[in-house]
């Protein structure tokens, strides 16, 4: 039994490392980067002032509903109308 609990603490803590990695890194481009980008908390009707139409808006999808807006650049996900957060993309990556 101390086995198993021992190895469930251990893919626990695995999951944490890396899910933490993960969210650092796109904070650090984010933080890094020259390209001017959506910011946490802006509202769908902000971004699309300041930043034009997307070149594609996927349908909301979850509860609480998650929006996906894709423009050359980056992608913007929202809860409801708000700004979560922006990824930048690779130059070489395409929308889809």
């Amino acid at each position: 039994m101390k086995k198993y609990i021992t190895l469930l603490l251990l893919f626990t803590y695995q999951i944490t490392i890396v899910s933490q990695a993960d969210t650092l890194l796109i904070q650090e481009i984010n933080k890094t980067s020259n390209i001017d980008i959506p910011k946490r908390g802006m509202t769908m009707n902000q971004v699309i002032s300041k930043f034009g139409e997307p070149e594609i808006k996927k349908n909301a999808i979850g509860k609480p509903p998650i929006t996906q807006w894709l423009y050359g650049g980056f992608i913007v996900y929202f809860e409801r109308q708000w700004v979560i957060q922006t990824v930048i993309l690779k130059k070489d990556k395409p929308l889809n």
